[in-house]
């Protein structure tokens, strides 16, 4: 019982951090918020620049009102494209 323990409060603190340091980046914890500021940041333009190239590319995909969901897994590919380079 004192090992499930442990492993719980280590898992809360983490999560602490995570969101602490993801409040810390972005000022927010939404994933929409996220892919825009790394647009932004990344193509030198200001975030309703950036907010109209990624709702143009939402509705060549067919998506209309995106969601968290949406944000989250552009927001993803994103980062891989940042990441390895590909851009």
């Amino acid at each position: 019982m004192a090992k499930l323990t442990w492993m719980v409060t280590i898992l809360a603190i983490l999560a602490v951090v995570i969101v602490v340091a993801t409040l810390s980046r972005y000022q927010s914890l939404d994933p929409c918020d996220w892919l825009i500021n790394d647009v932004a940041a990344a193509y030198h333009v200001t975030p309703n620049m950036a907010e109209a190239k990624i709702r143009a590319g939402f509705l060549l995909d067919g998506v209309i009102q995106p969601d968290a969901t949406d944000c989250l897994t552009e927001w993803w590919s994103f980062r891989g494209e940042q990441v390895g380079g590909s851009e």
